[in-house]
């Protein structure tokens, strides 16, 4: 199976704001897929890049690794990055820790 059968991606673009949906699996084959267009959103230099999730049937530790990636490459480009649609579980996981005193 193709990488492009697991995972789909589709890029809206307007104004300052870019969105990127992903339908399927984002895992080791996958994430060159998430990583090719968000870089190209990055490059036109939008305000505010939405990542909607809703459609993500599953994510492993690559996944994981590549959307914290994308964080960190959204706040280098002074973008503001929001990942909508997540599942409860995929919230958790990348949710940061909770400071317990």
């Amino acid at each position: 199976m193709r990488a492009e059968d697991l995972l789909q991606t589709h890029t809206v673009c307007y104004h300052d704001t870019a969105e990127l949906h992903l339908t399927g699996e984002l895992d080791l084959a996958t994430v060159p897929l998430l990583l090719q267009p968000a870089a190209t959103a990055l490059a036109r230099h939008p305000h505010h890049l939405y990542l909607d999730l809703s459609g993500l049937t599953f994510c492993d530790h690559t996944g994981l690794r590549a959307l914290h990636q994308l964080t960190h490459q959204a706040h280098d480009a002074h973008v503001t990055l929001r990942l909508t649609g997540l599942h409860p579980h995929l919230h958790r996981t990348l949710a940061p820790p909770v400071q317990r005193y």
